[in-house]
């Protein structure tokens, strides 16, 4: 006996130096993202300076600029080989060039499953009348250049992890001229007889690569309202957008997450994949971000020469940097091991309360990232990840309720149902003493009307110094036994008239066997 005490006291040790160990990595994950990192990259993006002795600035990326194009990939092909284990190379189709690094899995891991995040690195500034491609600037500081920034840097802090899953990186061109990049991406992918790399080690066909998660950045800058980052899905990625929203609350990154599903949004580079069957999300300031919307601004800058570094919150590019890097870290770590455990949850209530709003709290059990909601009312529970625990407060319905407390992760949910019944209390629906002030030796109405049935009614009149003036029974009403009244003719219980001045009336009813009182003021004149 005394052995199985000492083995669940190890087993709970180790469990919770799991969770402490999950919640230590996602505070060191965010803590190595670095705002002055992410300014830098966007700057170099924006002004794209060759690399040629007469350092040369173009200030585009627009794929119809060769030289200017030719340039920015040498650009992202050198931040890539500067990150340790990445293995790095060039796709081009039709002078699209893709930039792709490549995060090896472990090397006793037999798994196939490949997570991507990509950035379209191209710009165009069409919205300015004119716009000449070869001729004018297109800086695109924050579409795409945030995107790209947050690719790198994401890059830059997975790299000095291990995982059983192969992550690649890729810088995309071509986006603005129909989504190129990521076409020619997926046709190489799915077709075995392209070759991906001039490196047959680096080689991946469709046997061989599953795309299980693709995370798409664009243009996550301009919105110096609110901290809103938009995730775009379609029905078969919505557990990515899931998994972003948990990890934001579960990590208290403080973003504000728009969820959208729908399967129409053609802005950015999720699209292709979509089309191919791959789940895939966009995270964006806003999918319309020409209009405003809840929280976001319109952006007049997008597509024309003033999209540049000064007009970035780098608070937000930065939020959005450290969501995404938890998230894919959660996910290649948690979600898609073999050993992951289900959630599990407790709930423990009475069978009657009498309190509404409910205050209702709990236990949970994960090592990694979840969120808790409980239902009907749909309220977000609040977390003690440390200690494991729950609670949240909860409108009931008098009678009957049923409640649901959902522990939901990005690959499903548990739940646990109990039921409670509230016996509601008496409330003060009406109180109504009329005409107040009154005459001298006119009579005084007293009309209570309450929430539930009423089964008695009086009211004790007292003069300032506390003396009893007078007591009085009510009546009920025959049609509504909810409302009651009574009268008084403004004398004392020996039938004398009282004097003007204030009165103090205790009104008490009784319902359910309780009795309830509420005090109000009168005032006599003459």
């Amino acid at each position: 006996m005394l052995q199985i005490k000492h083995l669940t006291v190890a087993c709970l040790f180790v469990f919770c130096l799991i969770l402490r160990v999950s919640a230590d990595r996602g505070a060191e994950l965010i803590e190595k993202v670095q705002t002055e990192s992410l300014m830098s990259y966007v700057s170099d993006l924006q002004e794209n300076t060759s690399y040629h002795t007469n350092e040369q600035r173009f200030r585009t990326r627009n794929m119809h600029h060769h030289k200017a194009t030719e340039n920015i990939v040498n650009y992202i092909t050198t931040k890539f080989h500067s990150i340790r284990r990445l293995e790095v190379y060039e796709q081009n189709n039709g002078g699209v060039k893709n930039v792709i690094a490549v995060l090896p899995p472990k090397e006793n891991s037999s798994s196939k499953r490949v997570f991507i995040i990509c950035a379209h690195y191209d710009t165009k500034a069409d919205r300015e009348p004119d716009w000449n491609p070869l001729a004018s600037s297109a800086p695109g500081a924050n579409k795409n250049g945030t995107g790209v920034a947050a690719m790198l840097e994401i890059a830059r802090i997975l790299s000095q992890y291990e995982y059983d899953h192969e992550i690649k990186f890729i810088a995309l061109g071509g986006e603005e001229i129909g989504f190129l990049g990521s076409r020619n991406y997926i046709q190489t992918a799915i077709n075995d007889k392209q070759s991906l790399s001039s490196n047959p080690s680096t080689k991946r066909t469709s046997e061989s690569e599953k795309i299980t998660a693709v995370f798409n950045l664009d243009m996550i800058g301009f919105n110096w309202k609110s901290d809103l980052v938009e995730v775009i899905a379609n029905r078969e990625s919505i557990w990515i957008s899931r998994s972003l929203a948990i990890s934001n609350t579960w990590h208290n990154i403080g973003l504000k997450i728009r969820r959208t599903q729908d399967e129409f949004i053609d802005i950015s580079s999720h699209k292709p994949f979509w089309e191919s069957g791959y789940s895939a999300v966009t995270l964006i300031e806003s999918s319309t971000p020409w209009r405003d919307s809840q929280n976001y601004d319109a952006n007049p800058f997008y597509h024309t020469f003033n999209d540049t570094v000064d007009k970035i919150n780098f608070r937000l590019v930065t939020k959005v940097t450290q969501l995404l890097l938890v998230t894919v870290d959660s996910l290649l770590t948690d979600m898609f091991n073999s050993e992951r455990e289900i959630p599990k949850i407790t709930l423990e209530l009475p069978q009657t309360v009498k309190q509404n709003p409910l205050h209702i709290s709990g236990t949970f059990h994960s090592n990694y990232p979840i969120d808790i909601v409980v239902h009907p009312s749909n309220v977000e529970a609040n977390l003690d990840k440390e200690n494991q625990t729950y609670e949240a407060t909860i409108p009931l319905s008098p009678g009957n309720n049923t409640l649901m407390v959902v522990a939901q992760y990005p690959l499903g949910a548990v739940s646990v149902k109990r039921n409670v019944v509230l016996e509601e209390g008496f409330i003060w629906k009406d109180v109504i003493i009329s005409p107040n002030p009154v005459r001298f030796n006119a009579r005084t109405e007293f009309r209570v009307e309450g929430n539930l049935e009423i089964t008695g009614m009086h009211v004790n009149v007292y003069d300032v110094h506390g003396s009893l003036i007078q007591r009085i029974e009510g009546v009920d009403d025959r049609l509504n036994k909810q409302l009651w009244r009574t009268w008084w003719n403004q004398q004392t219980v020996y039938g004398l008239a009282v004097s003007a001045g204030i009165y103090i009336c205790y009104i008490s009813v009784v319902s359910k066997g309780e009795t309830y009182t509420i005090v109000k003021k009168l005032a006599i004149i003459r």
